[in-house]
């Protein structure tokens, strides 16, 4: 049976409408997102909730100073797919004594999985986003997991503030490696500042 012009364009049509979401599939990174990543997939920042985050911010006790210095990316690399992000690096003091900075130091390899070691890809809501923390040394036992809570400056509180919130996600030491540490040497829970 020959197909007639209408039912051959519409044929086509639709091949070219499957071929193209087959492609090139856009989400948000708000919400929620599909189970998994593959090619093709982008992941967008639609409504500016990510610039909020980004930025130099501070933490600081009469013993210890974390300086965390975040930035917006379009297109990151995350698997087989892309998404809008927040990167970042960090520098924590203890009693004046540097004991981790990955702003001038990234990691000791430099390799391209080292330049960033805070990634955050989620969200929970229009205000946190979750992702996560590297320690150059402990991470290579540990993952830990950040979740970063945007309060905005208020009349009570007028300087911007991030709650910052670690986690240990998984904990891998195949080996039984006696030096292995889950701790991440970076407090736990903390309140930075905007600066």
């Amino acid at each position: 049976m020959p197909l007639t012009t209408k039912k051959y364009l519409l044929l086509l049509l639709s091949i070219c409408a499957c071929s193209f979401y087959c492609i090139a599939q856009t989400f948000p990174v708000e919400g929620d997102k599909p189970a998994f990543r593959d090619a093709g997939m982008s992941f967008k920042e639609l409504n500016n909730n990510l610039n909020k985050f980004a930025g130099t911010w501070e933490y600081q006790d009469g013993t210890s100073k974390l300086t965390v210095v975040l930035q917006e990316i379009a297109d990151f690399e995350i698997g087989s797919a892309l998404s809008d992000v927040i990167v970042g690096n960090y520098i924590y003091e203890e009693n004046g004594v540097e004991i981790i900075n990955t702003l001038t130091n990234p990691a000791p390899s430099q390799g391209s999985d080292d330049i960033y070691h805070i990634e955050m890809f989620g969200f929970r809501d229009s205000s946190e986003i979750l992702g996560f923390v590297q320690d150059p040394i402990r991470s290579k036992w540990t993952l830990y997991s950040l979740y970063l809570d945007y309060q905005p400056a208020t009349r009570e509180n007028p300087q911007t503030q991030l709650e910052w919130s670690t986690r240990i996600r998984e904990f891998y030491n195949p080996d039984g490696d006696v030096d292995a540490a889950q701790a991440l040497r970076v407090p736990r829970l903390l309140t930075l500042k905007k600066i």
